[in-house]
C-alpha cells in the first residue's frame, strides 16, 4: 500500500501539489488522470521519494518515504514518462548497471529480458531500439528489483498499438500477483481498457484532487451520452428512432441521439435499426463518458 498524507512540493516558485491525499491498496489500479500541467509528473516524482515535500508525507507499506529512504524505495518500481534509458548502452547493460544498484542477480536480468521480448536486442544499444522497445526496456528496468509497488507515468503516451496492449496485458498481469499499480494519464478514452478490473481514478486540476472515485462510478455518473449511428437511411432511421422516444440528429454520415445507458441502449437502437432494414455501419459515442467526467470536473469555477 502506498499512501500520500496532505502532502505539498513544488520546484521553488511555490507549492506544485497542494495538499494532496490519496490512497492506492494492493491489487487494485489508482490513476491519476489530468491534462498536461495539471500535477501528475510532480506527484509521482514526490511519491517515489525524489522531489523533497514542503508538507505532509508518504507512507509506503508503513515506512514513512523520507525516514527509512532505502527501505521504502526498494518496494517501488518507478518509470517515469517517456523512454528514460541510457542510449549508448546495450540493452543488456542498461539492466547490468541497475541490477548492481539493487544487488539482483545475473538470472533475473535473463528472466526480464525473455520475459519483455528483449533477448535478441541483448546487445543492441538502447538508442536504436523503437520507442516501444525502449518503454519495455524502461519497464524491465522498473521491475528488476521484483516491487510491490509500480508507478508509470503517462505509460501508454506515443505507443505503437501492439506495444499498448502488451503493457496493458502486463499490468493486468502484476495485478494478479498481488501488485499495487498506479498511473498517470491525460488519454481520457484508455481508462475505459481498465473497466472490470479494481480501478480508482483521482482527477487533477492545478496540482488539486477535484474528484476521487471508482472508474465504474465514475461511469455510472454520465447520462445523455451523444452517440453517432453511420447508417445508409439517415432520414427513415431519423423517423423511426424518434418513434420510440429519441431525440434525434441528422448529419451528413450518420444520425446522432442521446442516451442515458451506453451499453444497454446502444444494442437496442442497433436492433431497432436492423429489423427495419436500415443498414448500421459504425457506432461511436460523440464524447466518451470518461471524457465528459473529466470535461465536467475541470472545467472553470
Amino acid at each position: 500500500m502506498l499512501e500520500a498524507e496532505k502532502i505539498s512540493t513544488g520546484y521553488g516558485n511555490g507549492d506544485v501539489i497542494k495538499n494532496l491525499s490519496f490512497i492506492a491498496i494492493k491489487r487494485e489500479i489508482y490513476v491519476l488522470l489530468g491534462a498536461n500541467g495539471a500535477g501528475k509528473t510532480t506527484t509521482f516524482r514526490a511519491i517515489t521519494g525524489i522531489l523533497p515535500l514542503s508538507k505532509g508525507r508518504v507512507v509506503v507499506d508503513g515506512i514513512d518515504i523520507w525516514v527509512e529512504p532505502e527501505k521504502a524505495k526498494r518496494k517501488i518500481g518507478y518509470l517515469p514518462e517517456g523512454e528514460r534509458v541510457y542510449p549508448d548502452l546495450t540493452v543488456y547493460k542498461n539492466l547490468r548497471f541497475f541490477a548492481r544498484i539493487y544487488d539482483v542477480e545475473e538470472e533475473r536480468i535473463n528472466e526480464l529480458l525473455k520475459e519483455f521480448g528483449l533477448e535478441k536486442y541483448k546487445n543492441t544499444k538502447a538508442g536504436y531500439l523503437s520507442r516501444g522497445f525502449r518503454k519495455r526496456l524502461a519497464l524491465a528496468r522498473a521491475l528488476l528489483h521484483n516491487p510491490d509497488i509500480l508507478v508509470l507515468d503517462e505509460p501508454f503516451a506515443n505507443l505503437d498499438i501492439p506495444t499498448v496492449l502488451s503493457l496493458r496485458d502486463k499490468i493486468f498481469e502484476m495485478l494478479k500477483e498481488g501488485k499495487t499499480i498506479l498511473f498517470s494519464t491525460h488519454i481520457l478514452s484508455e481508462l475505459q481498457n481498465f473497466e472490470g478490473v479494481k480501478c480508482r481514478v483521482g482527477i487533477m486540476k492545478e496540482g488539486r484532487l477535484v474528484l476521487e472515485e471508482r472508474l465504474e462510478n465514475l461511469l455510472n455518473r454520465i447520462s445523455n451520452i451523444e452517440v453517432l449511428f453511420k447508417v445508409d437511411k439517415k432520414q427513415q432511421a431519423k423517423e423511426l428512432l424518434e418513434k420510440f422516444g429519441y431525440h434525434v440528429k441528422v448529419e451528413s454520415i450518420g444520425v446522432i441521439l442521446e442516451v442515458s445507458n451506453y451499453s444497454e441502449e446502444v444494442p437496442a437502437v442497433m436492433k431497432i435499426l436492423l429489423t427495419q432494414g436500415i443498414n448500421v455501419y459504425e457506432v461511436k459515442p460523440k464524447e466518451t463518458p470518461i471524457e465528459k467526467v473529466f470535461t465536467e470536473m475541470t472545467k472553470g469555477d
